[in-house]
């Protein structure tokens, strides 16, 4: 029963993707703020099993009760923004956004921090899913930087999505779930002095390297390949803070992190951790708490 429901749940999101692909190319990716806002407000009042959730973990890491006003406020925007995030994210992997749309739609600081940092071993910018970050990372292969994006593979979308999209913006992609050969290649990417976009604020799931560390109120597996990364290859990590999302997406690059020295991988990463969490819950807002590799793990203790 626990694997039909699991293939049940799997086909549901393939066909919300190609319906939500079917709308985006209807009205393209102007509209993607408008039908997200609705579509997030939308997802908030009927999805009460998820909100709630959501509601109850957000409220234990401010210290407020879970029906405390302000906290369902955080949560509402946070559906609306993201929803919106997603919406253009297919629209702009699925046809190509000319680069006058990639520059007016979002707004880039810090750059400095980014030229400064490279030393011929290039560089790892750290997101979050928080908004539209592709637009940062595509606006800046549009200047010229040699990006490679590490993404991982959906269960609603075909592999092929982000393996042809990602190219037309002249950015690389490396399948983060593909273990060893994932890694070697962003090994290989740093070391051609690429700049490296990649995330680590989501659980991994059991059959995937992790290691299971206190993340936003909750121990769950996380990936350690970042901070493992930066030890090997000796490259900079620069953290991509957002910053708002009216009335154009808003990012700021801040300077490197220098990792504690003499460290473990799981020291490290616990210490990067925290560091993103800190970043997310200074916009709460802004972040995807109803995405399924946070709400689904228990809140510890």
């Amino acid at each position: 029963m626990r694997q039909w429901d699991r293939e049940f749940r799997r086909a549901q999101r393939r066909v919300l993707f190609l319906v939500m692909r079917s709308v985006m190319r209807c009205f393209g990716f102007d509209s993607a703020r408008r039908i997200g806002a609705w579509l997030g407000a939308a997802q908030y009042a009927l999805a009460g099993h998820t909100r709630r959730i959501c509601l109850e973990g957000l409220a234990a890491l401010q210290g407020r009760r879970s029906d405390d006003p302000q906290v369902a406020r955080t949560l509402r925007m946070a559906y609306r923004v993201n929803t919106a995030a997603v919406l253009e994210v297919l629209s702009m992997v699925d046809r190509r956004l000319d680069a006058g749309r990639l520059h007016a739609c979002c707004q880039v600081d810090g750059l400095e921090h980014l030229e400064a940092a490279r030393n011929g071993r290039g560089a790892i910018l750290l997101a979050t899913h928080s908004g539209n970050s592709l637009l940062l990372a595509a606006q800046l292969a549009d200047r010229g930087w040699p990006i490679t994006v590490v993404y991982r593979r959906s269960p609603m979308m075909s592999l092929q999505f982000f393996a042809d999209g990602l190219p037309r913006y002249g950015m690389q992609g490396i399948l983060a779930n593909e273990g060893f050969r994932a890694y070697a290649g962003m090994v290989d990417a740093l070391r051609h002095d690429r700049v490296l976009f990649a995330m680590m604020d989501q659980g991994v799931v059991e059959d995937e390297a992790g290691m299971t560390l206190r993340f936003l109120g909750k121990d769950m597996p996380m990936p350690g390949g970042v901070t493992q990364l930066a030890r090997q290859v000796r490259t900079p990590i620069l953290p991509v803070e957002p910053l708002a999302a009216e009335p154009v997406w808003h990012f700021a690059i801040r300077p490197r992190l220098l990792l504690p020295p003499g460290g473990s991988i799981e020291e490290d990463t616990a210490w990067m951790l925290r560091h993103v969490e800190a970043q997310i819950l200074e916009h709460p807002e802004l972040w995807s708490w109803h995405q399924r590799r946070w709400r689904e793990f228990p809140l510890a203790g």
